[in-house]
């Protein structure tokens, strides 16, 4: 399993260099079933923010509605489970809590791989951070 950080969609939805096209041909594979992948519920909230900010209310609508209704895409609730495991991940990496609540994610959902620009993830035991192949 993949997991996606928030500015995998950020730049997917933002970006008009090179890095813009990474993140859409990474989306069109897990759209196209060639790569399974989740994400938090959170990463709705920090996409939504940002894509707001930037382009304005409608196109963050638009492209986070087509986000969620991506088949092969998981998205899991922040819940109390990831809330104790990011608290621990807090404590052992020294990190944010957004960052801890996105790795407590993935370690719940079983995933492996995170894709994120974010260097925090680095250091993190069982989870390797890819960005940009």
């Amino acid at each position: 399993m993949n997991y996606l950080d928030s500015n995998l969609i950020i730049y997917a939805i933002l970006d008009e260099t090179d890095t813009g096209d990474w993140a859409r041909g990474l989306l069109e594979r897990v759209q196209n079933e060639e790569m399974p992948a989740c994400t938090s519920f959170l990463t709705f909230d920090e996409t939504f923010y940002k894509v707001n900010k930037v382009k304005g209310t409608e196109v963050a609508l638009k492209n986070l509605e087509a986000f969620l209704s991506m088949p092969n895409m998981r998205f899991f609730d922040v819940n109390d489970a990831v809330i104790w495991r990011a608290l621990e991940i807090i404590r052992e990496y020294r990190i944010l809590p957004r960052d801890a609540i996105h790795a407590a994610t993935a370690f719940i959902m079983g995933a492996e791989t995170i894709f994120s620009e974010d260097r925090d993830f680095d250091r993190m035991k069982g989870l390797k951070r890819k960005w940009k192949e």
